[in-house]
């Protein structure tokens, strides 16, 4: 029985000695003769294509693979059983995942899956912008693969953005930070976030910030995407303490969103351990009494030395209290009356105002309380206006009268 190449090689001298004498060949013999190859070319590309499927198990190198495609492009077409273009094909596993650049490439030069599709990247049924962005699944039965797995599909997200096939839009229009939110997923995070650092606070899932979108349509059940945003949030905005209230168009904050979808408890030792309870080193206190009032105790018992902290306008507790509007005398009566006599006297370093003028001045405007606070201390009701403002005053007028 004659060997496979033995085969080829007595098709193609066939095939090149009938084309030598095609113009003394008979009609209807050489029409007979185009339609046995135009079958044989529809099997050549169907095989082809049924080849280009299994790249994890095969492993061609690049040039061999190019060099197919060139010859048979109608493979990059081929749908296997699913439906899915051999681009998609090789999405799924970490070893066909690096031919996802040179398969989207090709696929660019034969407009693969269609207009726009970007050689086959954003064809129907399988994105492999976010498959690139969010394989594999869960398994910590086997975290050196994961590892290994997270390098290699970020080695395939840098090929396509050197070849122009990603783009920094792209990041957002196809959710990839967030998608990317998973500790199995961290190197592709970190790129994709050092890539577009503002999309961790100004991105919209679902119409969510990512804080939101994480702890109510999370891929996985469990934390672990919460601590991976809150890690990443307190390095770039410490301020605003890992934009753990950041607020949806609905008001909810994102820690009160992370409570409904893990529970307290869990949620507070998930914040301890970026932000420790025995040495938070930040006012969060103070962020909690302005945007989130109501757990107030429940942070309070973990964070109790941070009652004592001053924030960067040099507020105490009870003066971010008293300025964040949350406090009224008909529902925290004792809040005022607690207040001592100095306290009372004690300009509110952020506003320069006392603290009956504070509460005069914020969104609420609480007469009772601005009563109450006068009651206790009427002298200051006399008093001129604080110093440091006088001091601004003066300087505004000097400045006005050398102008002139």
């Amino acid at each position: 029985m004659p060997s496979s190449e033995s085969t080829i090689n007595y098709f193609f001298k066939t095939l090149k000695a009938l084309h030598s004498i095609k113009d003394d060949l008979d009609t209807e013999y050489y029409d007979g003769l185009a339609e046995i190859l135009d079958k044989a070319m529809e099997e050549v590309s169907n095989h082809t294509g049924k080849f280009l499927h299994k790249l994890d198990e095969k492993k061609p190198d690049n040039e061999t693979l190019k060099q197919m495609i060139t010859s048979v492009p109608s493979s990059l077409s081929y749908r296997n059983e699913d439906g899915q273009l051999p681009i998609q094909s090789a999405v799924w596993e970490d070893g066909s995942v690096r031919y996802v650049p040179l398969l989207a490439r090709e696929g660019l030069k034969y407009n693969v899956g269609g207009d726009d599709e970007r050689g086959g990247l954003l064809s129907d049924g399988v994105n492999i912008l976010q498959h690139l962005a969010l394989m594999p699944g869960i398994d910590d039965t086997n975290r050196l693969s994961l590892d290994t797995t997270d390098k290699s599909y970020l080695q395939a997200i840098i090929d396509l953005r050197e070849l122009k096939l990603l783009c920094k839009q792209d990041v957002k229009d196809h959710n990839l930070l967030y998608l990317a939110c998973q500790p199995n997923r961290q190197l592709r995070f970190d790129y994709f976030l050092d890539w577009d650092p503002d999309l961790l606070k100004m991105h919209r899932f679902k119409e969510d910030p990512i804080i939101h979108g994480i702890c109510r349509h999370p891929h996985i059940e469990i934390i672990d995407c919460f601590k991976v945003f809150l890690k990443a949030a307190l390095k770039r905005y410490p301020d605003e303490l890992g934009l753990l209230f950041q607020k949806d168009d609905g008001g909810m904050t994102g820690c009160e969103c992370a409570f409904a979808k893990y529970g307290k408890e869990e949620t507070l030792n998930a914040i301890g351990e970026f932000i420790p309870f025995d040495n938070p080193q930040s006012p969060i206190l103070h962020h909690v009494s302005k945007h989130a009032p109501q757990f107030m105790n429940d942070f309070a018992k973990k964070y109790s030395s941070a009652a004592y902290f001053r924030d960067r306008q040099g507020r105490t507790l009870r003066q971010a209290s008293l300025a964040s509007g949350t406090k009224t005398y008909q529902n925290h009566a004792m809040f005022f009356i607690g207040m001592s006599d100095e306290e009372v006297r004690e300009i509110d370093p952020g506003s320069d105002l006392y603290p009956f003028m504070v509460a005069a001045s914020v969104d609420t405007s609480d007469l009772s309380a601005v009563y109450n606070l006068l009651r206790r201390n009427p002298s200051l009701a006399r008093c001129n206006r604080p110093r440091r403002g006088r001091k601004r005053k003066k300087t505004r007028t000097m400045c006005f009268k050398s102008s002139r």
